[in-house]
């Protein structure tokens, strides 16, 4: 394993806000699981769109890995019943894989909208899930396709149901990529009311999977029959933001309403 400690920042000698950090460069994925867990302040880097700016913004650590070198993470695995999306794939490798146009045209469009073309060429999949933001959307589009989250940790292999709360991330653990069920249900996405509310619904049969993202602090989710949705969703247990940009109550009923015209659309078979 490469180490060494650099006071300079990532991008270039300019960006002073930045506090002093070790690097450390693993070559393998048990020396990168090693490395977060020796540290306690450490943080992980790959495209470092988020992590730069939150460096820049004052956030510190005392170290930082970089995985970018850990080829293996970016594949993306065709697994019959499953597809095993690495870790570090870009927003870009997802959007042009002919696996996912095959068998999961639906996820795969509707991940065409995230970012804007420097982020979609550079950002990764672990990126966009790792950084937890309220607004960013890979945690609710993974929700509504039934998706998990593939950890490493020093004991092994833990799979997170996406859908699951931040708590049930496990410690001084590395993501090394998503599993997406590719049994043919369809997804609808729908974020024109960003940053306010974005909803995503998964359709499998007569059940529905509705995720919401932006209104709270972390993506929020139900599940059940798809003519439950109106009084389900509308009842939705935790509280949206109330905030300048939008009230709750606003917040609540655009939820129900993109949920419902989602899973119409989805049930109509019209184009995600």
């Amino acid at each position: 394993m490469y180490t060494h400690s650099t006071d300079a920042g990532w991008i270039s000698r300019t960006h002073r806000a930045i506090s002093p950090f070790r690097l450390e460069k693993p070559e393998t994925l048990s020396d990168a699981v090693d490395a977060i867990s020796a540290a306690g302040d450490v943080t992980i880097i790959a495209g470092g769109i988020d992590l730069v700016r939150r460096m820049r913004g004052g956030d510190t650590w005392n170290a930082v890995v970089d995985i970018s070198g850990l080829a293996e993470l970016r594949a993306i695995e065709d697994g019959g019943d499953k597809i095993r999306i690495g870790a570090l794939a870009t927003h870009w490798d997802i959007e042009t894989d002919s696996v996912l146009a095959s068998k999961m045209p639906d996820f795969q469009m509707a991940w065409k909208t995230i970012g804007n073309i420097r982020i979609r060429m550079t950002g990764t999949v672990g990126g966009n899930l790792m950084a937890a933001e309220p607004g960013y959307d890979g945690r609710v589009l993974l929700a509504a396709a039934g998706g998990s989250l593939v950890f490493l940790t020093q004991r092994g292999e833990v799979t997170v149901p996406a859908d699951a709360g931040p708590e049930n991330i496990p410690p001084h653990a590395l993501l090394t990529g998503i599993e997406v069920p590719a049994r043919g249900a369809g997804i609808a996405f729908d974020r024109s009311l960003k940053p306010v509310v974005s909803v995503a619904v998964g359709l499998d049969g007569e059940r529905a999977r509705v995720s919401v993202g932006c209104a709270y602090d972390h993506p929020q989710c139900w599940s059940g029959p798809v003519e439950e949705i109106d009084d389900a969703v509308a009842a939705f247990p935790p509280e949206p933001r109330n905030n300048p940009m939008g009230s709750a109550a606003y917040r609540r009923r655009m939820i129900t309403v993109l949920a419902r015209r989602l899973a119409d659309r989805l049930t109509a078979g019209e184009p995600s």
